[in-house]
């Protein structure tokens, strides 16, 4: 079953919030930790955003949002670093993954990252995914070129051009 994205709301984790009231298990013990343990830790400190996807009433998913730099040297402008936004975290409860949550988090992410490209300039969406062939495609049908593959590294490195979605 996929869900249509408009069965499915974003919200924007605050200080104010609770998560114990939610069942959310995505299969990964780091990203439920960060989830349950961090996540109001890297808001106090600015070091991301995080967004809470909900069906209905369930947590069905996240994703956090942090500024980086990465370097690429195919651009016509050489310039040491380029301005990104990072994924930081991104997990589909185990309950709906397959089912198009991840894909409704990529293209969330894209939304927001463009609508705020005006107020400050951003060239890349960056992630550093999980060194798995499956993990890699996902990421590949939005685009997201590896921008270093080494075959021992648990996360590979992948950008994707904020300016070939215009």
């Amino acid at each position: 079953m996929k869900f249509n994205s408009n069965n499915l709301k974003i919200h924007k984790l605050n200080l104010e919030d609770s998560l114990e009231k939610f069942d959310f298990d995505c299969g990964d013990e780091d990203l439920n930790n960060f989830l349950f343990i961090d996540s109001f830790k890297y808001i106090q400190n600015n070091l991301s955003i995080i967004y809470l996807i909900f069906f209905q009433e369930e947590l069905v998913g996240y994703f956090s949002l942090s500024s980086d730099a990465i370097k690429i040297k195919t651009l016509e402008i050489k310039h040491g670093f380029y301005p990104a936004v990072k994924i930081g975290r991104l997990a589909v409860n185990k309950k709906y993954q397959n089912q198009g949550i991840g894909s409704f988090i990529i293209k969330s992410a894209i939304s927001i990252i463009l609508r705020t490209r005006n107020d400050i300039w951003i060239r890349f969406l960056s992630i550093d995914a999980y060194n798995d062939n499956k993990v890699i495609h996902f990421y590949s049908k939005f685009e997201f070129e590896t921008l270093l593959k080494i075959k021992n590294r648990r996360n590979i490195p992948m950008y994707l051009d904020i300016n070939m979605l215009r």
